[in-house]
């Protein structure tokens, strides 16, 4: 079929144009996949500005103004069958009548009520007010977890019918090595076993239950180190604790992390703490899994579902005695150790990026048949 007749798809590709945030590795993938498979649409790729990035030399794109209004008319005229959000927000134009219309969305809602001291008036009306409003416009819409197309239907009142999930895959590069990247460890300053986190630093990360589970666990093995990953954990609180507690010298501070070094401290580290207090779905986790490095966790939103047993979860988030004390269980039990890398490498097995791209090929198709 000439490609001009196939349905003309297009999906908005900003998290892939803001660099390497959950939701941009999310959609990069799932497109990437979709690509792969795909024979029957015309896809179409909606941004803002042309970059360099890979996926826009795989199919034809379309740059867009900023200005909601102005887009809406380019848009009109593109003639589109189906439009494909990520993220809903505010200015996508859910008001176009032609188009079918489709969103991914990652966190259900969950956050912002959870949250929502630390957000303005005007993000607190868009998370509970205008994006329920707009979800409702959906002919269909994409998560990434059960929990997760739960909150979406009690919290944006969307019948369960348009929700599908499209889970998160682990990427193939991240794996066991076999030869491990000791030289890493000496570019970093790491001269001993080490704990390993990474994430952006915030509050919803959980980062006091960390340094203080740290703290407790120095107290009984002197010579692990804590290796903090990702950007603003060297802040002055921070510094100023670690100092304060004689753990400074024990704390490495990387900042952020090219993905390649990233792999390859998961295949050093003795264990991955990831302790936050929300996530939609928790990726990190199943990364370390796939690098084969013992998993602690929180159960926190849609983190037990996505690691089911192949992780040891803390029962109260908070509790950095539990943490410490999970944390020195895995390090001193070597059968326990074995146990959650042997679980932990099947678990990631259980999803896949080719089984989300079906999904959404497959809702296209309803979406038109309707």
């Amino acid at each position: 079929m000439p490609l001009n007749n196939k349905p003309k798809v297009g999906i908005f590709t900003k998290p892939i144009d803001q660099g390497t945030s959950g939701s941009g590795s999310h959609l990069r993938q799932l497109i990437n996949h979709v690509l792969d498979i795909n024979d029957r649409f015309n896809i179409i790729l909606i941004h803002h500005s042309k970059n360099n990035k890979d996926i826009y030399k795989r199919t034809d794109e379309l740059i867009i103004p900023k200005n909601p209004v102005i887009a809406s008319f380019r848009l009109k005229r593109e003639n589109f069958d189906i439009l494909h959000f990520s993220p809903l927000t505010i200015i996508s134009p859910v008001w176009l009548k032609k188009p079918k219309k489709i969103a991914t969305i990652h966190g259900g809602g969950a956050y912002e009520l959870y949250y929502s001291r630390n957000l303005s008036i005007i993000k607190k009306l868009h998370a509970r007010t205008i994006r329920p409003y707009y979800a409702r416009k959906l002919e269909y819409i994409f998560t990434v977890s059960r929990i997760t197309k739960r909150q979406i239907i009690n919290y944006y009142r969307v019948n369960e019918n348009k929700i599908w999930i499209t889970y998160n895959a682990v990427d193939d590069d991240f794996k066991v090595y076999k030869k491990k990247p000791i030289d890493l460890k000496r570019r970093y300053g790491i001269d001993s076993p080490f704990i390993f986190h990474l994430s952006r630093y915030s509050t919803r990360k959980n980062p006091w239950t960390l340094l203080k589970a740290f703290k407790i666990l120095k107290g009984k093995i002197e010579s692990i180190k804590l290796v903090l990953g990702g950007s603003g954990w060297k802040n002055k609180e921070v510094i100023e604790y670690a100092r304060k507690h004689n753990m400074l010298k024990d704390i490495i501070f990387t900042g952020f992390i090219p993905r390649n070094e990233y792999i390859g401290l998961l295949n050093l580290a003795e264990v991955f703490i990831f302790p936050s207090f929300f996530e939609g779905f928790g990726m990190p986790n199943l990364e370390a899994m796939a690098c084969g490095c013992p998993v602690i966790t929180s159960n926190a939103f849609a983190i037990p579902e996505i690691v089911g047993n192949a992780a040891l979860i803390l029962k109260n988030n908070s509790d950095h005695n539990e943490l410490a004390s999970k944390m020195l269980e895995v390090l001193e039990n070597d059968d326990l150790r074995m146990s959650l890398i042997k679980k932990g490498l099947e678990r990631v097995k259980l999803y896949s990026w080719k089984e989300s791209a079906q999904t959404v090929l497959k809702v296209y198709d309803k979406c038109l048949k309707q």
